[in-house]
């Protein structure tokens, strides 16, 4: 069972009523809090205080009034956490959301203790940039959704389960063309700013990044940029780990966990 709440403007749901470590749960590009329910029911069962957040613009959250920029969406999330007054929070992000999640958590390093991306978009290989660039290009003018949904089709293996394709698809093709293109041009001024190095280098603590079959990371240059990350490697999963192999995904931030909390 989940409660909805909303702080700071932002919708959230609830999990479980433990009194262990707190949780925040952040999912990615045109999803909502829904694309983190395997983590959150997992988290859950370990008596922790969970929370998974409608990011604005997304789910039942209105939209932000200063923009989808990284930063800006960061600084969202940490008016969110101030706003609940949680302390010594572990923030785990897929995708984008990651990508908002590390750059908010490097950003009060009091609040925010511990960090896991899945499959987010950090520490790129060469020429990552620019194939960014060119996704928000495309997404611009996207007002049939048929671009969209290929690039959401993209991120599903051949064998991935068709009814997961099928629900993942629909439920991203519910927010408007704005937050299809804003969010991911604001990635790619991010990254060109190197805005993703520059946050690695202040966190400077342990993180986990769980990759899929075809990870956005470059695992060498991310170990070079976060000496203390641990960096995991499913199998047989495409870019929604949580969803595809959640028993995996849910094992290996338990591990993180009892290693670094």
């Amino acid at each position: 069972m989940s409660d909805r709440h909303t702080a700071a403007g932002m919708r959230y749901r609830t999990y479980g009523h433990g009194r262990g470590d707190t949780f925040l749960l952040v999912h990615g590009w045109c999803g909502n809090h829904e694309f983190m329910e395997p983590v959150a029911r997992y988290l859950a069962g370990r008596r922790a205080r969970v929370i998974a957040v409608d990011m604005p613009g997304h789910g039942e959250s209105p939209p932000p009034p200063d923009g989808y920029g990284v930063e800006q969406l960061a600084a969202r999330l940490r008016a969110f956490a101030a706003d609940l007054d949680l302390r010594d929070v572990v923030v785990v992000g897929h995708s984008l959301g990651g990508v908002w999640s590390l750059t908010a958590a490097a950003g009060d390093r009091d609040r925010f203790t511990g960090l896991v991306l899945l499959d987010s978009a950090v520490a790129g290989p060469p020429g990552a940039v620019d194939g960014v660039e060119q996704v928000a290009r495309t997404l611009r003018h996207d007002t049939s959704g048929e671009v969209r949904e290929s690039i959401v089709r993209s991120y599903f293996l051949p064998r991935s389960d068709p009814r997961l394709v099928e629900r993942v698809v629909a439920g991203m093709a519910r927010p408007d063309t704005e937050v299809a293109y804003e969010p991911i041009a604001g990635l790619a001024a991010y990254l060109r700013a190197e805005g993703d190095v520059a946050a690695l280098t202040r966190w400077d603590r342990p993180l986990l990044l769980v990759g899929s079959n075809a990870p956005f990371a470059d695992y060498a240059r991310l170990a070079d940029l976060a000496p203390r990350a641990d960096i995991g490697q499913t199998v047989g999963s495409g870019h929604f780990v949580q969803l595809e192999v959640p028993v995996q995904t849910n094992a290996m931030i338990s591990r993180h966990l009892r290693l670094t909390r």
